[in-house]
């Protein structure tokens, strides 16, 4: 993999976060904003997310140096700082990326990730050509354009033990197929649950990870607790 690759999201699920850099814009007489990210990743190294137009684009990239801009104002590259929100899940892994979706009466388009790590999630998304960071905040009136497709209508349990696995189909009718082994548990998306329709680009994984218990046998409610999903009132399991 070379520098300026572009990357898919499934390939930073089950990555440590080792390091977060961050270059910002400062214009004259405006608060610094935010204007690249790098989440340094375990066997990915820096990997870079901005905003170039429509949604998110990350690729593996190194830091660029500060540079002046002129009338623009200036462009200064810090490690950290601790208060950028993603900074505190360094040592962590990323359990689960998920896309988050715009969607209106006239557009629907990817405007972001949410990573989930063991204790939380996270936001990373392009609003108005702009990357926001948001960790518990409300966003505003934007929250109720912003959607992820993790509400399951149907479960159906496959296997109870070794492994606990399910066939499972979101509100949107995407189905996902739900597996724990070995005190692994992971969230694939396919185009359906026939295994013949596994092997294309709208195959991918959506979450991965390892509770050190090496067991084969969880309970739904865990795995969906784990798994960053959750169960429509009126779900048929």
């Amino acid at each position: 993999m070379t520098d300026d690759e572009e990357l898919s999201p499934t390939e930073l699920v089950g990555k440590q976060l080792l390091h977060v850099t961050t270059s910002w814009h400062h214009y004259p007489g405006h608060q610094p904003s935010l204007l690249h990210l790098w989440l340094h990743l375990e066997s990915l190294g820096p990997v870079q997310i901005h905003t170039p137009g429509t949604g998110l684009l990350l690729q593996k990239d190194q830091p660029h140096e500060p540079y002046s801009m002129d009338e623009y104002g200036y462009v200064t590259v810090t490690d950290g700082p601790p208060d950028v929100p993603v900074a505190q899940f360094v040592g962590q892994r990323i359990r689960s990326v998920r896309e988050i979706r715009y969607k209106d009466s006239h557009v629907d388009f990817a405007a972001g990730l949410t990573l989930q790590f063991p204790a939380r999630s996270i936001r990373l998304l392009a609003l108005d050509d702009e990357l926001v960071i948001a960790s518990d905040q409300h966003l505003g009136t934007v929250e109720a354009y912003l959607h992820e497709d993790v509400v399951l209508a149907r479960v159906v349990q496959t296997s109870a033990s070794h492994p606990s696995q399910w066939n499972a189909w979101t509100t949107s009718g995407q189905y996902l197929y739900l597996r724990y082994r070995h005190g692994e548990g992971s969230v694939e998306q396919h185009p359906s649950q026939d295994v013949e329709t596994w092997d294309g680009e709208d195959s991918r994984l959506w979450t991965l990870w390892d509770d050190g218990t090496g067991s084969g046998i969880i309970e739904l409610a865990a795995f969906l607790t784990m798994a960053g999903l959750q169960l429509a009132p009126n779900a048929d399991v």
